[in-house]
């Protein structure tokens, strides 16, 4: 199988300048394990480039307990897009899931900044991450609990390394207990 980026979105629109930029004017913040970038119901105000560590996006169920639907990876950018481009409170939480480096810029004044070099950058956004999403959500159906287990393994051999069992079942939407037995599957 080859491997595919965790987060698809980026192979569908040219966030480079965005990333330039960050890189450029950014300044670095260093997260402890289970610091929050971002908690749900704030509105954004940092976007943030990852240089080391990951991060984990959350949303909290009804019964109080935390669903990871993404990550962020060194090189990708860490921020709610759907909620924050039209600046209302996120419905998800970004928390650092292991000591996390990052650069960082003012949401508002790094999406100003990339409006004026491309005015359809906010669609072309929305469409990226609605594609990624739904291509999750049909996986979701359309794979068993084992076969989305080894393709995220297949493709996603590092962040399988250091992605917490908890975690790594959350996403997949199954439990820690079920996600241990697929794991001793030959």
């Amino acid at each position: 199988m080859m491997a595919e980026s965790f987060n698809s979105y980026k192979e569908l629109v040219d966030l480079s300048p965005l990333v330039e930029l960050i890189r450029a004017e950014g300044t670095r913040v260093v997260y402890k394990r289970g610091e929050y970038l971002l908690h749900e119901g704030d509105v954004e105000q940092r976007i943030s480039v990852i240089l080391s560590g990951y991060c984990r996006f959350v949303t909290t169920r009804s019964d109080g307990s935390e669903s990871v639907v993404g990550c962020s990876l060194p090189g990708d950018v860490a921020v709610g897009f759907a909620d924050d481009i039209y600046r209302i409170p996120s419905r998800l939480s970004i928390i650092a899931s292991s000591r996390l480096e990052v650069l960082q810029l003012p949401f508002c004044y790094a999406f100003a900044r990339m409006a004026e070099r491309d005015g359809h950058l906010k669609l072309k956004m929305e469409s990226a991450l609605s594609r990624t999403l739904f291509e999750r959500h049909i996986d979701l159906y359309k794979l068993t609990p084992a076969e989305r287990y080894h393709r995220f393994v297949a493709s996603h051999p590092d962040l399988s390394r250091q992605i917490q069992i908890k975690e790594l079942a959350s996403f997949l939407q199954i439990t820690p207990q079920h996600l241990y037995r697929i794991k001793r599957m030959p």
